[in-house]
């Protein structure tokens, strides 16, 4: 009774707030996911209809524009504009696979927290106390939600800076340039092509409005489906450690070597337990794999173009602030590959075990040869590595990332000559 009440002073400490985190970025976009229903709030509506006149008076400038520099400029941000609208559709058209993802994340979360253990977990032959102690998933859970909530907050700040330097950037050059009495054209936020350029003041006013109402919504949707994506990846590398460590214990501290009905009765309920949280995550896993493959798949491209246009425009005659907004740019552009391929590796290396690790690592001398099996059974299914593509011909990894980077460099090498 003693490590029962041990075990309910720790579920009570537990600050148990990841999938309502991930729930919560989701709705910062005006988007919520009800059933088999996602309803839009009338500012969102209003926000993607913005971004969609943005995206296609970037797609009509491309066309129009004979400047080179201007032609790069327009491609990059209109590259970062298009992948914001295919993450906005991917919550919107597959509402249902990440509210399964979430319901996944909830219930396990849920059962490991209420976990009671059995009887067998308190009451085995004359062993000693510290192996008998419960195995305490508050602890493990608290520590990757820790690494979220770092995350969360880092992505939150890079990209509300990018934000505040890109739309504030045009508005400081034009008033400075203004000041020292230089010729200057009309106000932009965007590179897009403009109907009401040197027509309507007002007309310009509301395509300012509009440009900046699109761009912020753009970093809305990019800020929240990363917070999913590399929340839900923290999740698996999280839960694959926890059940890393959780299986190693499977028989006990190994110190009374005779069979025990009772110890085997114990590992067999931890074999169970094992088993079934491998399964949820393989599930997840495989869903997170189908969701991110395509987007990210274009993503990787676009980025890789989009760093070879930012490499020519570098090379370029540019005032003060364009390169402060340029380098700013660049540098969230290749911040947000690295955190997808590092999570995307953690994946791969944290869902697979090797010799000596997790069910090979138990106090397998100490069961019965039928548990034997079951535990050898065990090790065998969690040898096998989870991994999350990115397209059709690439995983999401550390290596991925420095190929993005060569490849960039190629075609700017191409370019040049």
């Amino acid at each position: 009774m003693r490590q029962r009440k041990g075990a309910t002073c720790q579920k009570a400490s537990l600050t148990y707030n990841l999938p309502k985190q991930l729930s919560q970025t989701i709705n910062n976009t005006g988007i919520t996911f009800e059933d088999d229903t996602v309803k839009w709030h009338w500012i969102a509506s209003i926000s993607v209809i913005c971004l969609v006149i943005a995206e296609v008076t970037m797609v009509i400038a491309l066309f129009d524009i004979e400047d080179e520099e201007r032609f790069f400029e327009c491609f990059s941000v209109l590259c970062f504009c298009f992948v914001g609208f295919l993450k906005f559709l991917s919550l919107n058209c597959n509402h249902k696979q990440w509210s399964f993802i979430l319901s996944n994340i909830t219930e396990l979360e849920k059962e490991q927290i209420s976990y009671e253990p059995p009887s067998v977990e308190y009451e085995t032959d004359d062993e000693s106390d510290d192996e008998n102690e419960t195995f305490h998933f508050p602890h493990h859970i608290n520590s990757y939600t820790a690494q979220f909530q770092a995350v969360s907050t880092f992505l939150f700040r890079m990209y509300t800076t990018t934000l505040i330097i890109f739309v504030v950037s045009p508005f400081v050059e034009y008033a400075f340039r203004r000041i020292l009495g230089e010729r200057v054209e009309w106000l932009r936020v965007l590179p897009g092509w403009e109907p009401f350029a040197n027509k309507s003041f007002v007309g310009h006013v509301i395509n300012i409005i509009v440009e900046i109402i699109g761009s912020c919504y753009c970093v809305v949707l990019h800020v929240a489906f990363d917070l999913m994506s590399i929340g839900v990846m923290i999740f698996i590398c999280g839960q694959f450690s926890l059940l890393r460590v959780y299986s190693e214990n499977i028989g006990g501290t190994g110190r009374h070597w005779q069979m025990s009905k009772r110890r085997n009765e114990r590992a067999h309920q931890r074999i169970i337990s094992c088993h079934k949280i491998h399964v949820l995550l393989m599930n997840t896993s495989n869903e997170l794999s189908k969701l991110l493959a395509n987007i990210l798949g274009v993503y990787f491209f676009l980025a890789t173009l989009t760093l070879c246009s930012v490499a020519v425009q570098l090379n370029s005659e540019l005032s003060s602030m364009q390169l402060v907004s340029l380098v700013q740019y660049t540098c969230a552009t290749l911040t947000q590959l690295y955190l997808y391929c590092r999570y995307g590796d953690n994946v791969l290396h944290e869902s697979s075990i090797g010799m000596g690790q997790g069910p090979f690592g138990a106090a397998h001398w100490c069961l019965g040869p039928r548990t034997r099996r079951e535990l050898a059974m065990l090790g065998a299914g969690m040898m096998l590595p989870r991994y999350v593509a990115a397209g059709p011909f690439m995983r999401l990894d550390l290596p991925s990332l420095i190929n993005v980077v060569r490849t960039a460099y190629s075609y700017y090498a191409v370019i040049r000559q």
